[in-house]
């Protein structure tokens, strides 16, 4: 036995244990730096190196290395007084990692603001885990939720086109009537097909086109109707919440056997982005509105994957995102991306990832050019199947365009009307409502007014008789 003189003093091995102690945070710090680059990138192949989230890695290696030489430094330096100060390094470092863990959760828990729809910590949304956002959706189709005014007594289910306008339906706010044909109205029990106009005019598009939070009398088609006569009947189509891609669809199914003279196609720069989506409650989290039909090209043309559509329980039945059809070409959805919301984890890891967002690479279904290119498309083929019924088509764009949408108008080759311009007469306040995201009447009448004139420009009264009548048979 070694004399009492190169016995380590208590004093020594705390010392001992405070470096080790300190080492095991570098170490800790350093991990935290790699598993942050393999989060923030999404490559996990030969090309990991060459993205930020790789360098971050890399950085995070490096610094592992040293703080790993550090510690066996310092756990060497300990000589005899070793296993006594790793003991109280790693034990102190384990029960002060619990605390804070502890301590942080439950911070945060404290702190959290819970709803139906979100869980908010300060100004961050936690992004939903996938159990939540069945849970939100089937709240809604059970009829204890709302959003936005929406319910399920007036836009219903279409395996088809994903949800539709129900035939004869009043919403519960009693804003929205539709008629036997599910067509919108201006009260209930309302057959457009008894009317016997000389010209039908035929206004698509999402919810600006169905004109959104204000009632009929208010809606861009009803007052669209007022300027353009008696002889005239305008039939709105519009549906809340439709993309490029399902106002095709709504015209190839159910315009095209009322025989407009006119179709006036009403969108926004968002209803491109729209396309890309297979569940919108997943992608843009609209709890009502769970699935979408999803062209992709193929071969150069536009091609329908995914109809006919699943039904709601067959998406609420779906354990995990990842089984639901056709879920790689949601504009919402990555693998990895999901990998990391950890559905029954620590609110503070939810925390954590919803307050930084990775780094993404487009994936090739979902990217920019994917997004030009079908909307292209799409564009050209619902403005030549107009065309080919004899009417004429009009493009209304209701938002201020982005780049997507320049893009692919321009790569479509169609003329579009930039309805913002009929607005500029429209005080700023008064053009949208509290919602901020569609029109008010006055804004409504603003548009009409714009656009009536090029209607009844088009109309076959109008034209040129060399080309031949366009007259109702």
């Amino acid at each position: 036995m070694g004399s009492p003189s190169h016995r380590p003093t208590m004093r020594s091995v705390y010392e001992h244990a405070a470096h080790i102690l300190i080492s095991l945070y570098l170490v800790q710090a350093a991990i935290a730096v790699i598993l942050l680059g393999i989060y923030k990138t999404p490559v996990y192949d030969r090309g990991l190196l060459s993205t930020r989230g790789g360098i971050a890695v890399l950085i995070g290696v490096v610094a592992l290395v040293a703080a790993g030489w550090l510690l066996i430094r310092r756990s060497v330096a300990s000589g005899s007084s070793f296993g006594r100060a790793f003991g109280l390094g790693l034990t102190a470092n384990f029960l002060s990692g619990i605390a804070a863990l502890l301590l942080l959760e439950a911070t945060i828990r404290l702190v959290a603001k819970g709803s139906q729809d979100q869980i908010l910590i300060g100004s961050v949304i936690v992004r939903p885990s996938w159990p939540e956002l069945r849970i939100r959706s089937r709240s809604f189709f059970a009829g204890l939720a709302h959003w936005d005014d929406r319910d399920t007594s007036y836009f219903v289910y279409d395996r088809e086109l994903g949800w539709t306008v129900g035939p004869n339906r009043k919403s519960k706010n009693g804003l929205y009537f539709s008629s036997i044909e599910g067509i919108r109205s201006g009260r209930p029990n309302v057959r457009m097909a008894d009317q016997s106009p000389g010209f039908r005019v035929a206004l698509i598009g999402d919810s600006n086109a169905f004109s959104f939070e204000v009632p009929f009398e208010q809606s861009w088609g009803y007052q669209l109707q007022q300027l353009l006569g008696d002889d005239v009947q305008v039939l709105n189509f519009g549906v809340d919440g439709y993309g490029i891609d399902q106002t095709y669809l709504r015209f190839q199914r159910d315009v095209r056997p009322w025989n407009p003279q006119v179709v006036l196609i009403g969108f926004i720069a968002h209803d491109l982005k729209r396309t890309m989506a297979v569940y919108p409650f997943v992608s843009f989290e609209w709890p009502g509105y769970l699935v979408k039909p999803r062209f992709a090209m193929e071969n150069g043309e536009p091609t329908l994957l995914n109809v006919p559509l699943p039904t709601p329980e067959e998406i609420f039945n779906s354990n995990e995102i990842q089984s639901l059809p056709f879920i790689e070409y949601d504009l919402g959805y990555g693998s990895a991306e999901w990998y990391w919301r950890f559905d029954h984890g620590p609110l503070l890891l939810r925390y954590l990832t919803s307050t930084v967002p990775r780094w993404s690479v487009a994936d090739p279904q979902v990217s920019e050019e994917a997004s030009i290119a079908l909307n292209s498309a799409l564009l050209t083929r619902l403005v030549k199947s107009v065309e080919r019924t004899g009417a004429v088509p009009l493009l209304v764009a209701l938002s201020p365009s982005n780049t997507l949408m320049r893009e692919a108008v321009a790569r479509a080759g169609v003329a579009v009307m930039d309805g913002t311009k009929c607005l500029l007469d429209v005080p700023a306040n008064l053009r949208q409502m509290p919602s901020g995201t569609h029109y008010t009447g006055l804004a409504n009448q603003a548009i009409a007014r714009c656009t009536a004139p090029v209607v009844d420009l088009a109309l076959p009264r109008n034209r040129d008789p060399a080309k031949g009548s366009l007259r109702p048979h």
